[in-house]
């Protein structure tokens, strides 16, 4: 019970507390009508100078070196003003140099959201700019990713994630969003299985379920109205069309309902 209180006491003080003052930073407002000039600064402003060998941008986060690239942006009017959701990809160097490739080796993303505020960009929300995310040493590609709105003017990413073992395939949606000037991991939920590699002539009869993640902002008032999972394709008559995930203010995350666990065969 206590844990819970102090859950909510964080996520209101972070949504309620008087706005603080803009972060500058030393990008150009002018740098978003060009795109390598944007990527050129954002890169540098957040990983360091660019290294011609690596290919990547180099820079230091918490103690661990990383060569990151960029990934995509996204550009929404919020409240009035160009916002850019931008993404940046990369991985952390092994002791040859190289990326880690195993089907449990993280890619390494970095996530923030920049504002324009008179003649240079402000930062308006962050990440640990070294999320783990993704397998064989990559993030997800630039595709996996969308940018929607939560709810009252709250945009964030979510990030389409299938991995495949022995023939079995499950995939989800990793939802990334802003809570105050942090940007959170808000959770993964399932949205995928099927067999399709291990069914079939003697193997045992074969099974899709499978659901896409939409936002509806308009249906509640709060930054993280309930996203749909709305229904693909499934084996099963019964699956419903449409299930909704509730956001946990509690727990901060968007978690997978029962209801969409059982369409998924679980």
């Amino acid at each position: 019970m206590i844990r819970s209180i102090v859950f909510v006491a964080v996520l209101l003080a972070l949504e309620l507390a008087p706005a603080r003052a803009q972060v500058l930073t030393s990008i150009p407002a002018a740098a978003a009508d060009d795109p390598k000039a944007f990527w050129s600064a954002v890169m540098e402003e957040f990983y360091g100078g660019y290294d011609k060998r690596a290919k990547c941008w180099i820079g230091a986060v918490g103690g661990e070196t990383l060569c990151m690239r960029p990934h995509l942006v996204s550009t929404v009017s919020v409240e009035g003003a160009p916002t850019h959701f931008v993404a940046m990809a990369g991985y952390a160097p092994g002791a040859d140099g190289g990326r880690a490739d195993c089907h449990a080796c993280t890619g390494k993303l970095g996530l923030v959201i920049l504002r324009e505020a008179g003649e240079r960009l402000a930062l308006v929300a962050r990440n640990d700019l070294a999320t783990d995310a993704g397998s064989w040493g990559t993030v997800p590609p630039e595709e996996a990713f969308r940018v929607v709105e939560f709810g009252k003017g709250n945009h964030g990413w979510l990030m389409e994630f299938f991995y495949t073992g022995q023939g079995y395939t499950e995939g989800g949606v990793g939802i990334f969003g802003a809570v105050g000037d942090r940007i959170l991991d808000l959770g993964f939920v399932s949205t995928h299985s099927d067999n399709g590699g291990a069914c079939g002539e003697g193997l045992g009869e074969c099974y899709v379920y499978s659901y896409e993640i939409l936002s509806d902002p308009s249906g509640s008032d709060s930054r993280f109205a309930d996203l749909i999972a709305r229904k693909l394709e499934s084996t099963a008559a019964s699956s419903p069309e449409t299930v909704r995930i509730p956001f946990s203010e509690t727990a901060l995350t968007y978690e997978t309902p029962a209801a969409l666990q059982a369409a998924l065969g679980k």
